[in-house]
Parts: structure tokens; C-alpha cells; sequence
């Protein structure tokens, strides 16, 4: 095999195109002999290469097939390989390609989130990804090893102004003196995989224990059984069950039903708030930050028979979470029915935390999130004057709140109030808002600030 020279490692150098934010979704295929075509490199003045190319994938993966979800709202793809069921991972040996990624900028991976990161760390552990929207590469990085070296004779006798360059400066005219030339060997490792079928795949769940898979969005017939350790690929979601397809690692897939409760069991906790017709009961599940509220269960307040279950919102972690007081029944939009609070977002260092509202529908009897409403931080209810008031701080300079009104259904600001310190320090800005003739009007006043006390 020929060693690559700088002036020939020239002619086929090359730059690469941005990649898009995301890849599509779906199943994609190996490309066989796509590994031969990676980039050569340009060795420096005085090396030689010999480039070798090699497969990314190991061997032992077995890999011919990946299946690719994408979460348009948390901008986030998630790549799963499909391995042979005996491969073994292992960062630290060969078999160094993880099973699973996410990518961009993933770097959260857990116990619960088996998913390896790409493209952040210096180690060249760590694979790289690159890719278009229909297609992507994975590669690590190259491996250079020195064979040897050559001297290349002198052509000529040194001029009497090369011989003192060489003596006194030490550069020394390869022509005239002859030159020493490292060789060594540089392995690419890459492969290429390209878009076969297009699937809509919103996320991909990890399974800790063996699963029925069921035909239908209840306990029906059982199509398959979901191995432990596995990786499916989820097509839709329900409050209560997943659409997932079981992709094998030839490419064949069985689509079905997972039931939500097995895949992941809750500590259920019985509440004491309550309404004429429900009872309810808090999902909480034990992880690495402390317990965390993930779903809530609608009892018939009359047969204690499940009506509806609620999941699917963001919640930080509650403390111990076995307290019967996670819930509150109020009125929230002043129709007449009770709603449901429960625990959302702590705002950060800031008192900003926010609730879960889910608002009751009476034309359906079930409760049905308000997103508006849990957006709103420290959120009060005021049934008095029929108005919602919103409170929030940015540092200790700033502070402000929102009064809402609900008209004709439909969730309305009237009014606002913000405080801030200037930026020199020697004035309050207040910032008042209300609605006038059809939107919301705002007036400044600034005051001199009060000093504080020494």
C-alpha cells in the first residue's frame, strides 16, 4: 500500500457541511463499503502515511440495522444500534460502541436514561456523529502508529549560503544535505448508515424488566414479550399506555401496546383532596434526585375504579413524597368545578416555582392540563374578585406580577405591576399595566431610590 505524500494528500482533501439540527426518524441501513471512503489525512512536512480504512462498528455488534426517534419539542434525537444479543459494551475494550445515543448535546446519562453522548468529550473513546437529515456517519478517532523511517539522500553538494544556514541556524536544504522522512501507519474507522424506511418515532424507552407487548390500548392479547434490557421505539403516547414498535436486530418489527404502570411501577399515595365525584391518588416514583410526582390517578369517588390517569407533566423533585397533601381541589378558571394543583417547576434559586393545573371538563367528565396556567409562577387564586394573579422575581432587583381574568373561557391579562432598580443604582422604575380599550397600556414612573442604611 502506497504511503500518502503532503503534495498527493492535497488533491483529495476535503470540508465538510454543517449538519441540520435533527435527523428524520425511521429505520436505517448499514452501508457496507461506505467505510472506504473516509477523508484521507494530510500528513505534515517530513511524515509519510499509509492510510488504512476500518469499519466504526465492531464486529462483534453485529450491527446491519439502527432505528432513529425525534422529539421535535425537546429538539432531541435519540439512536439506537441494533446489536447482537450477546455484545457486551464496554467503553474501556473493543466493543466500545454504546447501544444507544442521544445527540445534540446530550450529556445526562442515568440509570433511567441509558443513552450515551456524542461529539463532547476530547477522548477518543467517545464517538463522533456526524450527519445530513436522512443519513449519518459514526467514527472515532483515527489511530496513527510509526512504521519506520527513510533518508532520502542528498542530490547535490550545499551551496556555500546553505551551509551556513545549516550551521548556524540548523536549517539545512534537503537537497543539498537530504532529509529524514517518518512513516507511519493512520487507520480511519468509520461507518455510514442512510435512511431505509421512514418511521414517525417520537422517543425511544428503555425496558428494565421483561414486558407483554399487547395488541390493543388494553389488557388484550399479548403479541410478544419485551426482553429485559431492550430498546423500543415509540410512536405515540397516551396518558396511560405507549404505541411502541420492537425492532429486531434484522430490521423486522412488532408493533403494539405497553402499559404504562408496568413499565414503570409508582408508590401510589392516597390524597385527601377530593371532589363530589373523585378521589385521587399521587404517582410518585423514587430516582437518583429524591422522589418526584409523574402521574395522577382519577378514582370514582363512588366504586373506587379508575377513570382517568394523568402523566406527562414536569415536576421537580417533592422531598420524601408520601405525604396525602401533594394535591389541592380549587376552582381555578371559576366555572363552577373543582380543578386540580398539583406540584411544578421550583423556579430555581428564585421563589418562580410554578403548579400543575389541570382544569376539569364537565363536557367530559375527565381533567384536562391548562398550560397557561401552569406556566404562571407563584400562581394565586383569588375567587373573591374572580382573578388570577401571577408573582415573580429576577435577582434581587426586580419584581413583578399579572392579574388574569377569565373571558368568555378564555384566559385574558388585565394588569400588571414590574419593579426594577436603575442601573446606576439612584432610581426605582415601576412599570403598571392595564387593559384599555381593548389591550393592555403601560405607564413608567421613576422615583429616587432610599439609601440603605449604613
Amino acid at each position: 500500500m502506497a504511503f500518502l505524500l503532503p503534495a498527493l494528500a492535497l488533491a483529495v482533501a476535503g470540508s465538510a457541511a454543517a449538519a441540520p439540527d435533527l435527523l428524520q426518524p425511521g429505520l436505517y441501513a448499514l452501508q457496507p463499503d461506505a467505510y472506504l471512503r473516509a477523508a484521507p489525512t494530510i500528513p505534515p512536512t517530513g511524515d509519510a502515511y499509509r492510510e488504512r480504512y476500518a469499519h466504526a462498528v465492531p464486529a462483534a455488534a453485529g450491527v446491519r440495522y439502527a432505528f432513529v426517534s425525534r422529539d421535535p419539542q425537546a429538539r432531541l434525537n435519540k439512536l439506537v444500534f441494533l446489536t447482537d444479543p450477546a455484545y457486551q459494551y464496554d467503553i474501556n475494550g473493543a466493543k466500545l460502541l454504546c447501544p444507544a445515543y442521544a445527540f445534540p448535546e446530550w450529556n445526562a446519562y442515568s440509570e433511567a436514561q441509558p443513552y450515551c453522548r456524542t461529539n463532547i468529550g476530547a477522548s477518543d473513546r467517545e464517538a463522533a456523529l456526524d450527519w445530513t437529515a436522512t443519513g449519518f456517519s459514526v467514527r472515532w478517532a483515527d489511530r496513527k502508529q510509526l512504521l519506520g523511517a527513510v533518508q532520502v539522500p542528498a542530490q547535490r553538494a550545499p551551496t556555500a549560503e546553505e551551509a551556513g544556514a545549516c550551521a548556524i541556524a540548523d536549517v539545512c536544504a534537503p537537497e543539498a544535505y537530504g532529509r529524514h522522512i517518518n512513516q507511519y501507519e493512520v487507520v480511519h474507522y468509520r461507518d455510514q448508515f442512510t435512511l431505509q424506511q421512514p418511521r414517525a418515532y417520537v422517543d425511544v424507552l428503555h425496558v428494565d424488566s421483561a414486558l407483554p407487548l399487547h395488541a390493543e390500548a388494553r389488557d388484550a392479547g399479548v403479541v410478544a414479550t419485551i426482553a429485559a434490557g431492550s430498546y423500543v421505539a415509540v410512536l405515540r403516547r397516551t396518558p396511560a399506555w405507549y404505541q411502541v414498535e420492537q425492532i429486531a436486530q434484522d430490521g423486522s418489527a412488532v408493533r403494539g401496546w405497553i402499559d404504562r404502570d408496568a413499565l414503570s411501577p409508582l408508590a401510589w399515595v392516597v390524597q385527601a383532596a377530593a371532589t363530589p365525584q373523585s378521589t385521587f391518588r399521587a404517582g410518585v416514583e423514587q430516582g437518583e434526585e429524591g422522589a418526584r410526582l409523574t402521574a395522577i390517578e382519577v378514582l370514582d369517588a363512588r366504586t373506587g375504579q379508575r377513570r382517568q390517569v394523568l402523566r406527562d407533566f414536569e415536576a421537580d423533585p417533592i422531598g420524601d413524597g408520601d405525604g396525602d397533601a401533594l394535591l389541592q381541589t380549587v376552582d381555578a378558571n371559576f366555572d363552577g368545578h373543582l380543578d386540580l394543583l398539583a406540584p411544578g417547576m421550583s423556579g430555581g434559586a428564585g421563589p418562580n416555582s410554578t403548579s400543575n393545573v389541570f382544569l376539569f371538563d364537565p363536557a367530559s367528565g375527565a381533567f384536562v392540563y391548562a398550560a397557561a396556567l401552569s406556566a404562571l409562577p407563584q400562581l394565586s387564586i383569588n375567587a373573591h374578585d374572580r382573578t388570577l394573579t401571577s408573582a415573580s422575581r429576577g435577582g434581587c432587583c426586580s419584581h413583578a406580577a399579572e392579574t388574569y381574568r377569565y373571558r368568555d373561557g378564555a384566559l385574558q391579562q388585565v394588569g400588571s405591576w414590574e419593579e426594577t432598580l436603575s442601573a446606576d443604582g439612584e432610581y426605582v422604575e415601576t412599570t403598571r399595566g392595564s387593559w384599555r380599550n381593548g389591550r393592555m397600556q403601560y405607564r413608567t414612573t421613576r422615583t429616587r431610590a432610599t439609601p440603605a442604611e449604613p
